[in-house]
């Protein structure tokens, strides 16, 4: 079993384990969990939010309704959420072939600047997503790094706003760990 995925807020320094998170994401690729939630779909569900205020995932059949699972369990537990990345499994940004979206608290807006760092992303292994991505969206001012390696280690690409080709700049199915500025 790989090393859970961690996540960290640039106002705390320091790096949150995700483990709850990895086993989720295990689950929804089709590993066994010992105790899934009733926000996971089934075990072919290849869509997934990742909620980084409330560190749960919400998997479904398509990308929809994974967001509107997620939008609905941020609404009972009295918060708003909002999208901050989408990763893609194609190009163009198509959804058929799988995402990955991570979400936060409705008042996140990522900083203008590069630094500091607003989540860390240290193995997308964890979710299945190593060496996948050929396409991302961001949203409210954020933008992404990606890195070679899990651990945010290996070369990086620049930082990108949204890129419907990944391809382009030579990061294709490549990224292993990111950051979201």
């Amino acid at each position: 079993m790989s090393e859970p995925l961690h996540h960290a807020p640039a106002t705390s320094g320091r790096t949150r384990s995700l483990t709850a998170i990895a086993l989720s994401l295990l689950t929804a690729v089709g590993l066994p969990a010992l105790a899934p939630t009733a926000a996971q779909a089934a075990t072919t569900a290849d869509h997934c939010v990742v909620n980084l205020t409330r560190d749960e995932v919400t998997c479904a059949a398509t990308q929809s309704a994974a967001l509107a699972l997620d939008e609905a369990a941020s609404a009972e537990a009295g918060v708003q959420s909002v999208t901050l990345i989408t990763l893609y499994d194609r190009t163009n940004y198509d959804p058929a072939g799988g995402t990955r979206s991570f979400v936060g608290d409705g008042s996140h807006t990522c900083s203008a600047a590069y630094s500091p760092v607003e989540f860390s992303v240290d193995r997308l292994d964890a979710a299945g997503w190593n060496n996948r991505a050929s396409s991302v969206r961001t949203y409210r001012s954020c933008d992404i790094r990606l890195w070679d390696s899990v651990s945010l280690s290996g070369a990086s690409s620049t930082w990108i706003d949204a890129l419907a080709n990944l391809g382009t700049i030579g990061w294709n199915n490549r990224a292993g760990s990111y950051q979201i500025s």
